[in-house]
């Protein structure tokens, strides 16, 4: 089994649950909420809506920066929330689908760096299975963490690497060594499943209240302080040595200070993060005018 994660963005909710739920059905409802759809016996599809934006940017950084396929739908009349959006799209420089894209959203979505988009007229124009990727990105991406009883500690998310049963790896935050003991999918048991894959996880042996704040399992590669180079938006807030932000990588983020100087940033992370060949970097603050979406952090 494996898996395809897909962001629906929208400045409108209602119309980004619309697409989500004409192509899949509405498994998990949440702040982001998750739509499924078998594409086939091995292939499983995510759609991943973040419903409380335009109000806060984070849960839209975080669904996009894990997903392998963004989607895009611009409510007219356009406005800066339809520009913040491809602003992100365009930093991630990840597959790209926008529906229903006139000249001047074509045009909004080039002056925003977004690339080889495809445009549609309609999400069912879409052949998702295409766009399945094959990668290794080393780690699982955790968004629930609870008991259940005769089970022991059980963990939700996005397999980001292949997972068989009784693979180990080591817990965020906490960085403490944890063994797999079985997967589900869909409440089916499997021995292994890849990329792509939306997973329920049991964990061998270890007490729900020292994993409950997990948030990613990675094999060892991890970090807690980030040297790059920085790839600032012109149309964000400058950056401030000493201030701290969130910075993102594949889902998962952490707060973290930050110093700039010339085109090199260093950033001192709260938490640890799965190590990533990129890092993007927000903020949840906004004045209405400028992008919440300040740039990434590249090697």
């Amino acid at each position: 089994m494996r898996g395809i994660i897909v962001t629906v963005l929208s400045k409108s909710p209602e119309k980004a649950r619309e697409i989500a739920g004409s192509i899949a059905k509405l498994e998990d409802k949440n702040k982001v909420e998750i739509y499924y759809r078998k594409l086939s016996p091995d292939l499983l599809l995510s759609l991943l809506v973040p419903t409380d934006y335009p109000d806060s940017i984070l849960n839209a950084v975080s669904t996009a920066t894990l997903s392998d396929v963004i989607i895009f739908y611009g409510d007219e009349p356009l406005n800066s929330f339809d520009g913040e959006l491809l602003l992100l799209m365009g930093m991630l420089e990840k597959k790209s689908i926008i529906i229903g894209g006139d000249e001047r959203i074509k045009k909004l979505a080039s002056s925003a760096g977004v690339k080889n988009a495809l445009f549609v007229d309609s999400p069912h124009e879409i052949r998702f299975e295409d766009l399945a990727v094959d990668k290794n990105a080393g780690f699982i991406y955790i968004d629930r963490v609870f008991p259940v009883r005769g089970v022991g500690t059980v963990m939700l998310g996005y397999a980001k690497t292949s997972i068989r049963a009784h693979d180990k790896f080591v817990s965020l935050p906490a960085k403490k060594e944890i063994e797999i003991k079985s997967i589900q999918v869909l409440d089916v048991d499997f021995e292994e499943v890849g990329y792509g894959t939306r997973v329920g996880l049991a964990i061998k042996g270890e007490e729900y209240e020292r994993l409950k704040e997990t948030y990613s399992l990675v094999r060892g590669n991890l970090t807690e302080k980030i040297e790059g180079k920085i790839v600032k938006l012109p149309w964000s807030v400058d950056l401030k040595n000493g201030n701290e932000y969130h910075i993102y990588s594949e889902g998962c983020y952490s707060t973290g200070i930050v110093e700039v100087e010339g085109d090199g940033i260093r950033v001192q992370l709260r938490k640890p993060l799965p190590e990533a060949k990129e890092y993007l970097i927000a903020t949840p603050n906004a004045n209405g005018k400028m992008s919440r979406i300040l740039g990434k952090i590249t090697f």
